[in-house]
């Protein structure tokens, strides 16, 4: 068991974030990647834009939170702000044809492939033990 005081990230996991579900919640402005049962997790601070979710006892990357996405994050990242402007209506609702969930999987592709880059780009937690 690992000292949760102590974690250490598994950068090898960042794949996991093409299975999470996507919910944004407008009223408090946060966006969340996370998988569909949940998972104990501790939270760690990544460049002081996301919040990367862990698996205290094997480092598995279990999801990802970020405050002010709209307010923030979307107005440095240009390019995210327009695909997310595309899919947000589909984000609260059942998608039902075909043309919804082709830009949904768009979106999520470039939010795995931006996710994956900044995280293996900004290793600012190297004192966490990253694996």
């Amino acid at each position: 068991m690992r000292n949760i005081n102590d974690p250490q990230l598994n950068l090898n996991t960042i794949d996991n974030l093409k299975t999470f579900d996507i919910v944004y919640d407008d009223s408090h402005d946060v966006f969340f990647a996370r998988p569909s049962t949940p998972r104990p997790a501790t939270s760690l601070d990544w460049e002081g834009e996301i919040w990367l979710r862990i698996d205290p006892e094997t480092g598995d990357i279990v999801g990802l939170e970020i405050d002010d996405f709209e307010s923030v994050f979307l107005k440095k990242y240009p390019a995210l702000a327009k695909a997310w402007q595309e899919v947000k209506p589909l984000c609260h609702r059942k998608r039902t044809d075909r043309h919804e969930d082709e830009s949904w999987e768009s979106f999520l592709r470039i939010m795995y492939v931006f996710f994956r880059d900044f995280i293996k780009n900004n290793p600012s937690q190297s004192a966490f033990g990253i694996v």
